[in-house]
């Protein structure tokens, strides 16, 4: 009785655990989806970058590239508030993204924020972000 027990808890700990796992969307595939996107955007193909940066979230929502690269769409679209939710989602899932930072900053220049511009790239240098002296300048 006790064994039969055991082995159904067994089981249900293993089907949870193979529903967590796949539930976690497909990374190498997102990440494929990235470089794909980031790819079209240098070519000024931004409605098809588009496209595959919102794949690779549907793959895989934790992957804070694919939130950077939108944030990049819609600051190229003059979208400013879409592109600072897209680099703070990509900020919340690694904060040692010193390029979220940075492009976070020039957006919120672009909102008349500056010292919320300044903050993120004071933040940005701090993470090892280079090329930032005539942004912070500005700030002084």
């Amino acid at each position: 009785m006790m064994r039969n027990f055991k082995l159904k808890h067994l089981f249900v700990i293993a089907v949870i655990s193979l529903t967590v796992v796949s539930c976690g969307g497909n990374r190498e595939k997102s990440l494929k989806y990235v470089d794909k996107g980031v790819e079209l955007y240098y070519k000024s193909q931004f409605g098809k970058a588009l496209e595959y940066f919102n794949k690779a979230i549907d793959e895989d929502d934790g992957n804070f590239e694919a939130y950077f690269w939108l944030g990049n769409y819609y600051n190229n679209k003059r979208n400013y508030k879409k592109a600072i939710e897209f680099y703070n989602k990509a900020i919340e899932l690694d904060p040692g993204f010193a390029d979220a930072y940075a492009n976070r900053g020039n957006a919120k220049r672009e909102m008349g924020d500056k010292k919320g511009a300044c903050n993120d790239w004071k933040k940005a240098k701090q993470l090892g972000k280079p090329n930032l002296d005539n942004n912070l300048r500005w700030c002084e």
